[in-house]
């Protein structure tokens, strides 16, 4: 006897037969139960999801020998003949052969005929939209109004290609994908009548290839089982289908978690080896990271259709991994699988990819950084807005030596009691006069240099007009301290100390300017040319911000934990709080 093959052996025989297509099976049955059996339908969707199966069907329980009936027995005489292709009242056509107008007049000739053997005469059009435009036409009035005894299937892969007027005439059916785990059961239940033992993981892989198509997948296990015989094992399975083996995606995972760019490129190598399209490469990857994320989950394995010894190598893999990484990385293939059938390279768009991939630093939890668990990379460190409190250094001017005090040790050397030996020093100094000789002539006025000179006073005046200078120069070192005082003004002046007046700024902003405030006070000792100190008062009073009246209670309570965190943001991305 011939051999029949499994996609025929097992094709569907009833409609408890036809799997994953639950919507269109339950409307029909309903159909015959109610006597609402339409003249025409369209039956749409992909390859190898049943359609002409369903007509067929359709067709059996038309002419059951009781009636039309959804629960015929398919073991019947005309049912045979129905299912064989050997029925004289069922006319089964390929529209891609018998496309033209002459073959459609034929068909409205045979339909007025009254059926031989059968209750109705049903004609089957597979591929239906590579009929004419002319051939449509002459089908329009006869599919319209049929003879009561008449009715049209028709089947195709590519509805957009059927005229509006032919599907307005037809009850249309979109049949779906069938799913992994449905594809994955009637696959168990096939190997069990066939007496085939195959693994688990082998199934899920038969389902993945046959990409929603159960007569692909029954396909795909004839081939598989004349290559393995009886017994089936995965990595005959990854030879019989040309299947990328599981251990290059795990090197690729590991090779993009350590940059190593010499073991990528011998990945790349290896991928193009198969012969496998660049898309399904980067499918594959694509599920490869979706298991490394399954496996990271609580109860996620059991997502995972594969044996134990691939589960703990996806819990061994994942336990090194973020997944944020993960999900950035899947993103970045996910991105360019939408357009790698359409490049014109796409191996060297999935290269691309790759190294692309190997580029992508790590992800850093910004909670992490506040809190200080991950220290901060090199150069993202502030410079000059260090203060010395917390780098310990002194600061030292650039028109100042570094082996001569600076203007802050001048400052304090001044603070300090004052000898007697000083006082009279500074009387001495301070009686240096400019003496004029009697003379006609202007150029013999003579100027007496002080013995040892000073730096000129400075007044409240000299601070006001260097004030725009100064600020200018606070934006280009510390934007976030500059935007704070934009709108500050100097009131006052002691000979030391600055007395800078805010205007709007909360409290926070002029704590946090306190606190880094000697870049301040280094920008305007650099600009007046001698050591100053600030002081920060705020825009309503004098008094400063860092002291309160007995009298006055506080507005609202200060959280210290979210001023800290303020602050180390501030500090960490150079930011800047507005108002």
């Amino acid at each position: 006897m011939t051999y029949k093959v499994l996609s025929l052996k097992w094709r569907p025989q009833t409609f408890a037969d036809i799997v994953g297509q639950d919507h269109i099976t339950q409307t029909l049955v309903n159909a015959f139960k109610q006597d609402r059996i339409a003249q025409g339908y369209l039956f749409t969707g992909p390859r190898g999801v049943g359609k002409t199966t369903t007509a067929r069907i359709v067709a059996m329980a038309l002419n059951n020998p009781g009636g039309p009936a959804a629960d015929f027995d398919s073991n019947t005489e005309t049912a045979q003949e129905i299912a064989d292709g050997r029925a004289l009242d069922v006319l089964e056509i390929d529209g891609a052969s018998n496309r033209g107008i002459e073959e459609i007049r034929n068909l409205r000739e045979q339909i007025k005929f009254a059926p031989m053997n059968c209750a109705y005469k049903v004609i089957i059009i597979d591929e239906v939209h590579m009929l004419t435009t002319p051939a449509f036409n002459a089908l329009l009035r006869t599919l319209e109004e049929p003879p009561p005894h008449g009715k049209f299937i028709f089947c195709t892969t590519d509805v957009h290609k059927v005229p509006a007027t032919i599907i307005s005439r037809c009850q249309r059916f979109d049949f779906n994908r069938i799913s992994l785990r449905v594809i994955s059961e009637r696959l168990g239940f096939v190997i069990k009548a066939e007496n085939i033992k195959v693994e688990k993981e082998s199934v899920a892989a038969i389902a993945r290839k046959a990409d929603g198509s159960m007569r692909d997948a029954l396909s795909l296990l004839d081939q598989v089982i004349s290559f393995c015989g009886s017994t089936v094992r995965h990595k005959d399975v990854v030879k019989a289908l040309g299947l990328i083996p599981q251990d290059l995606y795990f090197d690729f995972t590991r090779a993009v978690r350590e940059k190593d760019n010499e073991l990528m490129i011998k990945l790349l190598s290896r991928f193009t080896g198969f012969g496998v399209p660049a898309a399904e490469v980067l499918i594959g990857m694509g599920e490869h990271i979706r298991n490394l994320l399954y496996a990271g989950i609580k109860n996620g394995r059991e997502l995972l259709e594969m044996n134990q010894e691939h589960q703990n190598l996806y819990d061994q893999e994942s336990a090194a991994w973020d997944k944020r990484d993960l999900l950035r990385i899947s993103q970045v293939l996910s991105d360019a699988s939408a357009y790698i059938r359409r490049a014109e390279d796409s191996y060297l768009l999935l290269e691309m990819t790759a190294l692309k991939l190997l580029e992508l630093d790590r992800s850093v939890s910004i909670d992490a950084l506040l809190t200080g668990e991950i220290p901060i990379p090199a150069d993202m460190q502030p410079t000059t807005s260090q203060s010395p409190a917390t780098t310990g250094k002194k600061i030292t001017y650039p028109e100042q030596d570094a082996n001569q005090p600076s203007e802050l040790d001048k400052e304090a050397k001044l603070a300090e009691p004052k000898t007697e030996e000083e006082k009279n020093d500074e009387q001495s100094s301070s009686e240096n006069v400019v003496s004029e000789t009697p003379s006609s002539d202007i150029n013999d006025k003579r100027i007496v240099e002080p013995k040892d000179r000073k730096s000129p006073r400075i007044a409240l005046k000299d601070v006001e007009i260097a004030w725009p200078n100064i600020m200018e120069n606070i934006h280009r070192i510390r934007p976030s301290i500059g935007a704070v005082l934009e709108n500050s003004t100097p009131v006052d002046y002691d000979g030391s100390i600055v007395t800078i007046k805010g205007s709007g700024q909360s409290a926070f902003n002029l704590k946090m300017v306190e606190k880094h405030a000697t870049v301040v006070e280094e920008v305007i000792s650099n600009k007046l040319g001698q050591a100053l100190r600030i002081r920060l008062i705020e825009g309503k009073s004098k008094t400063p911000i860092n002291s309160a009246r007995k009298d006055e209670k506080p507005s609202a309570e200060v959280n210290l934990d979210d001023e800290k965190t303020l602050d180390r943001i501030v500090e960490l991305f150079d930011g800047e709080i507005l108002r």
